[in-house]
């Protein structure tokens, strides 16, 4: 009895199966399309030339992607620079923001020994933090509030 109820069970399953349909890559009208995404993850960079900048850079890396898909059905994904936290060969770990390090972006002006005379790097994370810090800490007691306001309705 056992082994008709299983062969029965196999054959209901293969009778039943149908193959499933691709989605297409291309709109119907047949026109070229692009598609906008996001990258999140571990990207390795390793350059080809004589006389590069860097030979090897890693980083985790948020950025924004582009998917082109022609008429033919060729596709060309590109990846855009973001926000990546990345190690170099010649500049050890940083912060870059769209392909420039944050230590740029957030340059002071120098004074006559040429040091900054500005907030520096650590100051502008501490100062971002805070504010994140600050802000969640207003949405909490705020929440805490409504929540507790609202227990008599």
């Amino acid at each position: 009895m056992k082994k008709l109820t299983m062969i029965a069970l196999v054959a209901s399953q293969l009778a039943t199966a149908a193959p499933a349909g691709a989605a297409e890559l291309i709109d119907s009208a047949g026109q070229d399309t692009t598609r906008m995404g996001s990258f999140a993850g571990a990207r390795i960079r390793i350059s080809l030339d004589r006389e590069p900048r860097e030979r090897v850079r890693a980083g985790l890396t948020i950025a924004p992607t582009a998917l082109a898909v022609r008429a033919d059905g060729a596709a060309r994904r590109r990846i855009g620079e973001g926000v990546e936290f990345g190690l170099s060969d010649r500049r050890g770990p940083s912060l870059s923001l769209s392909g420039r390090p944050v230590s740029e972006l957030a340059e002071g002006p120098r004074g006559p020994d040429g040091r900054r005379q500005n907030v520096s790097t650590v100051g502008w994370v501490a100062i971002g933090v805070g504010v994140v810090v600050v802000g969640v800490a207003g949405y909490a007691i705020w929440l805490t509030h409504e929540m507790n306001s609202n227990e008599g309705d």
